[in-house]
C-alpha cells in the first residue's frame, strides 16, 4: 500500500460535432484521459474513439449501459473491439447484468466502471424511486454489489469516495465527476467538489468537462489540475 497515490484527470469531451472535438484534442498536450458520451458516440462512433487512441490518449466510453445481460455482454465486446480503456455500465442493471458485463471483459484491459447515483441526483430520487434507503445508503449498496461482482471502479460523488472506500474491503478505482475550481458554479450538477478535495476524499480519477471545454486556454487548465492533484 506504500508509494504516493495518483489521481488521474479525465476530461468529458461533451461537444456535438467531430470538428470540435478535433480541433479541441489536436490542441491538447497532455496525454490524459477523454471521456467520450452520447453526444460523440451516437454520431461518430468508431470515428471518434479511433481519434482519440490514435492521438495517443486514454479513452474512456460513458455510455452507462443497462440492458438485459446479454445485450450488456455484447456492448462490452464491442467496447473492448474500440480499444476502450474504460466503460461506464449502471449498477442499477443488477447482479446478473454485472456479472455477464466482467465476464465478456476477461482477457482484455477494459476497465468497467459502475454508475450508482447520478450526480444530478438528491435524496428527492430515492423517495421517487420508493426506495427504503437514503441515497448515501443506495450508493453503497450498488457500489458493494458491483465491486463485489468483479467491477473494477465506481463513479460516485466526492462525499460518497470515504464512506465506499471504508466500507468495501476490494480495492477500486473511484471516479468522481462534478469537478469545479469553485462551488460557486455548479450548472447542472447538485453535488460537486475542487480537485483537491475530490484527491484527499480518496478519488482515482476526476472527471472534468465546462471548466476546461469553455477555457480560454484550455492547456493552462489541465496543467493547474494536474499541478493540483499531484
Amino acid at each position: 500500500m506504500g508509494g504516493k497515490k495518483i489521481t488521474k484527470l479525465a476530461f468529458a469531451l461533451d461537444v456535438r460535432t467531430k470538428d470540435e472535438a478535433i480541433k479541441i484534442l489536436d490542441s491538447i498536450d497532455q496525454k490524459i484521459i477523454i471521456k467520450i458520451g452520447y453526444s460523440l458516440f451516437i454520431r461518430y462512433g468508431k470515428e471518434i474513439t479511433s481519434y482519440v487512441k490514435e492521438k495517443g490518449f486514454e479513452l474512456f466510453l460513458d455510455l452507462k449501459l443497462h440492458d438485459i445481460p446479454n445485450t450488456v455482454y455484447n456492448g462490452v465486446k464491442s467496447a473492448i473491439d474500440l480499444e476502450a480503456d474504460y466503460l461506464t455500465v449502471h449498477a442499477l442493471g443488477g447482479k446478473d447484468m454485472l456479472q455477464k458485463a466482467v465476464e465478456a471483459k476477461q482477457g482484455s484491459n477494459l476497465k468497467l466502471l459502475a454508475v450508482t447515483i447520478l450526480t444530478s441526483h438528491d435524496n428527492e430520487y430515492t423517495q421517487f424511486l420508493g426506495s427504503k434507503y437514503s441515497l448515501d445508503q443506495l450508493a453503497l449498496k450498488l457500489a458493494k454489489l458491483s465491486v463485489e461482482t468483479g467491477i473494477d471502479g465506481i463513479v460516485c460523488s466526492t462525499e460518497e469516495v470515504e464512506n465506499l472506500k471504508k466500507n468495501i474491503d476490494k480495492q477500486f478505482i473511484a471516479v468522481v465527476p462534478g469537478i469545479r475550481f469553485t462551488q460557486d458554479n455548479k450548472d447542472d450538477q447538485t453535488r460537486t467538489a475542487t480537485p483537491v478535495e475530490a484527491k484527499k476524499k480518496g478519488a482515482d480519477i476526476i472527471v472534468v468537462g465546462r471548466p476546461i471545454l469553455n477555457a480560454e486556454d484550455r492547456n493552462k487548465v489541465i496543467n493547474k489540475i494536474l499541478e493540483q492533484i499531484k
